[in-house]
């Protein structure tokens, strides 16, 4: 007779003798699991009490104040893991302790980018602030071995490129992954969700080549964000924060330029691009919709990918379930790409490009009329967002009501307004146009520019016939009827707190669209820290 444990091991399915074989993987993923679901609504609580809340404004369309910095429990659980699976007793804690240099160094850089994110989600940090800060820790990680010396193409066996030329493509990685995921988080669950398949892909091409210290760190990572997605999904319960999505970038970016590696140098080039293919899709997109428009690179504008969508659909589950289906195909792709034959990664490029070109012409970023008035437009765009750079710098070292209301008004009058009065209180101050030149050069607001800015409905007073209302300094501003123009007027308020608002009056015909209103947002969110 056979020995009773060969009979016993016998007994088992294959199938399951085989997963037992990643047992190491399968416990640390299920422990990350169950520690961020339960720790997750004690950090809501805490959040709470302390204010580290986000609030609703202009283009945060949430309802109530809602718990943010909800990275510091995603990585608080993955760090813990870590310094747990260093202690396992096995094959994988021993493969781990071999890479303990380089995991403390990805834990480093990620932990650095938490303190910019808990900074910036506190204190508002200037994006150039943050971009520099980001620069610094790239190139401390590309100095620390996290950087492409050889690449695998499809068709190609390993390809090796100069240093200069993989310092600068690791830099320039690391910099556009942690921005790209950065800019994902405008929609609840969604960069949680992504990177929960970005992290999964990962870990099993990890696996498959042997990497066993990246199998664990985007195990632990995927078991995290797949605990947080349950209060992150909408109807949101805490948000990531740019401490979250700060932080999963930089640790993706570093992380996929080592688990893809065939060998010590080799990479799997098309597995990081597949894997974060839609983050890098959206920044691209950004960066040449912002150029077009004359914008600066680091402004933010509500025309994302998941921004149409949501306009789409009137639903942010459904928006952010079409990109959860979108990403898992191109996770699929990655797989393809990781382990099938040429002909079948050909298929996985050609299918990807084509779903491109289909995703963009679907939601319009394809219509060539709509580019070309964004390059028509441009000279005038540049010169707006110089006045807001110029308000922005006047609204910093003002000293009192007065000044911070004119500084207000400089980028204000470039839109058309005319008249801005800032109500505190019993207090009342106003500020009007003194140049009735001005007048005809104004804006009339549309109802998506009124909810950009506020999901306040717009005020605009009539008169009995139902005509709009005169705006109050008309007597300063200049006569209509010497201009020889039809001229109307809309006024709406903007709180900043319970006690202030901000009234803007506008005159004239032509329409002030979404990009402005949200400059005037945000340099009223400035002004309002200000007053506080």
């Amino acid at each position: 007779m056979p020995p009773a444990d060969t009979t016993a091991a016998n007994a088992w399915p294959e199938w399951l003798l085989f997963l037992g074989q990643f047992k190491s993987y399968m416990i640390l993923f299920g422990a990350a699991v169950l520690a961020t679901f339960v720790a997750t609504p004690g950090y809501i609580l805490a959040a709470e009490r302390l204010g580290w809340v986000d609030q609703p404004w202009g283009r945060k369309r949430h309802e109530r104040a809602t718990a943010t910095m909800g990275g510091l429990v995603i990585f608080a659980v993955v760090f813990t893991g870590a310094f747990v699976a260093l202690s396992l007793e096995n094959r994988v804690g021993e493969m781990l302790r071999e890479k303990e240099f380089f995991l403390y160094a990805l834990m480093s850089c990620t932990f650095c980018m938490i303190l910019l994110g808990v900074i910036d989600d506190r204190h508002t940090i200037r994006p150039r602030v943050k971009l520099m800060v980001q620069a610094v820790v790239a190139f401390a990680a590309v100095s620390m071995g996290f950087r492409v010396e050889a690449v695998t193409f499809p068709l190609f066996e390993s390809v090796q490129i100069p240093a200069v030329a993989g310092y600068f493509l690791s830099f320039a990685w690391i910099i556009g992954i942690t921005n790209a995921v950065n800019l994902t988080d405008g929609l609840d669950g969604l960069a949680v969700g992504i990177c929960l398949l970005a992290s999964g892909v990962n870990a099993l091409v990890a696996i498959w080549l042997g990497n066993y210290y990246m199998s664990v760190m985007m195990v632990l990572l995927a078991g995290a964000l797949l605990g947080f997605l349950r209060y992150n999904f909408h109807p949101a319960r805490v948000f990531l924060g740019d401490t979250g999505s700060l932080a999963l970038g930089m640790y993706l970016a570093l992380a996929s330029l080592h688990s893809a590696q065939k060998s010590h140098t080799a990479v799997l080039i098309l597995v990081p691009l597949f894997a974060l293919g839609y983050p890098i899709f959206d920044t691209l997109l950004a960066i040449a919709r912002r150029w077009m428009r004359g914008q600066p690179l680091f402004s933010s504008d509500r025309d994302h990918i998941h921004h149409r969508l949501l306009d789409r659909s009137r639903s942010p589950s459904i928006a952010a379930i079409q990109i959860y289906v979108a990403c898992f195909v191109l996770s699929v792709f990655c797989i393809a790409a990781a382990a099938a034959n040429h002909f079948i990664v050909g298929v996985a490029i050609a299918g990807v490009a084509i779903m491109a070109v289909f995703s963009a012409r679907v939601l319009g970023y394809l219509e060539w009329g709509g580019w070309a008035a964004r390059w028509s437009g441009r000279g005038e765009t540049r010169i707006l967002h110089a006045a807001a750079t110029l308000a922005r710098l006047k609204i910093r070292q003002a000293h009192d009501q007065s000044q911070l209301l004119q500084s207000l008004a400089i980028a204000a009058r470039e839109m058309g307004c005319v008249h801005i009065e800032l109500k505190r209180g019993e207090d009342r101050i106003s500020w009007t146009d003194p140049r009735p030149d001005d007048v005809a050069r104004g804006f009339s607001l549309n109802d998506d520019a009124a909810a950009a800015i506020s999901d306040n409905p717009v005020n605009v007073p009539a008169t009995a016939d139902g005509a709009p209302e005169a705006p109050p300094t008309s007597d300063t501003v200049g006569s209509p009827q010497e201009e020889e123009i039809v001229l109307t007027s809309s006024m709406f308020e903007v709180p900043v707190d319970d006690e202030t608002t901000i009234r803007f009056t506008f005159t004239g015909q032509v329409e002030l669209n979404e990009e402005r209103s949200q400059i005037l947002e945000e340099l009223t969110r400035e002004l309002g820290e200000r007053l506080t």
